[in-house]
């Protein structure tokens, strides 16, 4: 007698995405922001992503889509808390590698706080964000972190922190309905400027 086992599809549950981004990492980046996060940092800009909920994308369909896009070094995967979501982003990260892309990941969690699902996804990854957003250590001045206390790692050694110049990246998206996205860690001033644009 012949037994099938169904294996259910690992899901993602994700707030936004952005096909191409020149500001979360090295290149032109896919991101994916995970929709869900309980670790609160007072200041966060994303507090959108804190609830659960989202929507659900397969690791299978996140990937398929992925490979179709044209011209990117690789993904970013931010939140919201990716490694809330650990099995998802791992078996994410992988399949993302198996494809040639590289992966960078930002996470609000310390090394020493890891699981063992949560240190493969961080050592699998080629560049990794650690550490809490603390409102008191902002510094817009540093690229790819908000706050002095956050700390790079090259894990795979794919990239090297020689390479890091220190500098503040913002992308602002017009879309075709004339909203408008900001993206990075901006200054008081441009956040004003674009909510007057918005409200104009």
């Amino acid at each position: 007698m012949n037994f099938m086992i169904e294996v259910e599809p690992t899901v993602m549950w994700i707030g936004h995405r952005s096909e191409h981004s020149a500001i979360y990492g090295p290149g032109i980046r896919y991101v994916i922001w995970t929709q869900g996060c309980n670790l609160a940092c007072e200041g966060c800009w994303n507090k959108q992503f804190w609830p659960k909920g989202g929507t659900p994308a397969t690791i299978t369909d996140l990937v398929k889509e992925i490979r179709q896009v044209k011209g990117i070094e690789g993904i970013t995967i931010l939140g919201g808390e990716p490694l809330q979501q650990a099995n998802a982003s791992l078996e994410l990260i992988r399949s993302v590698k198996a494809l040639g892309l590289t992966v960078f990941m930002y996470t609000g969690y310390e090394p020493e706080e890891f699981d063992e699902t949560m240190q493969a996804c961080f050592d699998s990854s080629d560049i990794v964000v650690t550490g809490r957003y603390i409102e008191s250590q902002r510094n817009v001045v540093l690229r790819w972190r908000g706050s002095t206390n956050q700390v790079l790692h090259c894990p795979t050694g794919r990239y090297s922190l020689s390479e890091l110049n220190e500098q503040n990246e913002v992308e602002i998206v017009v879309n075709e309905d004339g909203t408008i996205e900001l993206y990075g860690y901006p200054d008081s001033e441009i956040r004003q400027w674009i909510e007057n644009q918005s409200v104009a």
